[in-house]
């Protein structure tokens, strides 16, 4: 069922698509916001900017309640940023700019604004929240009505049909997103099933670059997507935060991008060693030397949210190749 559910999603997404990218474009050459005082208009052809309403606003303005939502994360790809959609925002201080990316879902609560003087929304959706610059990961809120099951993350460039304009080479996707909830063994990457089973809330986006297929109406390529769980700090696993599984933050962590603090350097020198034990030990007694380096985060080896003796033997089974440092039998070693 929700297989034929994606299926006829994705074929009103391409109608709309053709639908919205037959609009004139203005004159800065680009598809944006073409009504007058460059107001949101739902019905209208866009790219983002700044008058692009965020999709936690646009579900609270055409329902008037975030009762029944998920908000899920996703990676942007390293190309997406152009200048079409780079500019200041609120989710950074100071007026710095940076890249604003969209999601598009197209039926649902958040997607008729008819009561409020739009039509259907259109491409490109709603803006995501910025959440980690460094890592280019977006938050995004929407329905969890069983009316979207399906969702577009993009760059916030329509870059219209013509493949001679400039815009259009710079308009980037994902492959149309069920969002509908993993169960176990529905994803190689959650063994275990999403956090909820029924929605993704709390998962991330994360691009397959192995997936690859090219849209049907901009004939624009679209990798596909892997689903994780989101730690937070640019960091995402393979494991809800309440599995056996998981053992903490950052030794759980599998983005390649990050340059996270190992669990177990706990004075930051970059290495794990009987050194860290003892600032443990010095850390539960109290008596720390004065102006050490102690990482609250690394000397919670276990992941448990408490620092204690257990943290110190862990490292001690590590260094004595008794175990990983999440805890794990390590590999037996080639004979």
């Amino acid at each position: 069922m929700k297989k034929i559910i994606s299926i006829l999603l994705a074929v009103m997404l391409v109608v709309s698509v053709a639908v919205v990218s037959a609009g004139a474009y203005n004159n800065d050459g680009d598809y944006s916001k073409v009504n007058s005082g460059n107001t949101y208009n739902p019905g209208g052809s866009y790219t983002v900017d700044a008058n692009t309403p965020y999709s936690e606003e646009a579900i609270k303005q055409t329902t008037g309640s975030l009762s029944d939502t998920q908000t899920f994360y996703f990676q942007a790809d390293v190309d997406w940023a152009n200048k079409y959609n780079t500019f200041p925002g609120p989710d950074l201080p100071d007026n710095e700019p940076y890249m604003h990316a969209c999601a598009y879902w197209p039926s649902g609560n958040g997607s008729d604004w008819t009561d409020v003087g739009g039509g259907t929304v259109a491409w490109v959706g709603f803006q995501a929240h910025l959440v980690d610059k460094e890592s280019r990961i977006y938050s995004v809120t929407m329905p969890n009505d069983g009316g979207s099951p399906m969702v577009v993350l993009n760059n916030g460039i329509n870059g219209g049909m013509d493949t001679t304009k400039e815009i259009y080479s710079y308009a980037r996707q994902y492959a149309d997103l069920n969002t509908e909830g993993a169960y176990e063994g529905d994803f190689d990457t959650l063994p275990e099933g999403s956090p909820k089973q029924d929605d993704f809330d709390g998962c991330i986006a994360i691009k397959n670059p192995d997936e690859m297929s090219e849209n049907p109406v901009s004939h624009i390529l679209s990798y596909g997507i892997n689903w994780y769980v989101y730690y937070g700090d640019g960091c995402y696993g393979e494991y809800p935060t309440n599995s056996p599984n998981f053992h903490g933050q950052y030794a759980s962590c599998v983005n390649p991008e990050h340059d996270h603090p190992m669990p177990g350097d706990v004075n930051n020198d970059k290495v794990v060693d009987v050194l860290d034990v003892l600032y443990i030990q010095y850390y539960l007694i109290g008596d720390l030397p004065d102006g050490a380096t102690f990482d609250l985060v690394t000397a919670d080896v276990d992941g448990d949210g408490y620092i204690s003796i257990i943290d110190a033997t862990r490292i001690q089974r590590y260094l004595a190749h008794l175990c990983n440092i999440d805890g794990t039998k390590p590999d037996k070693e080639a004979e």
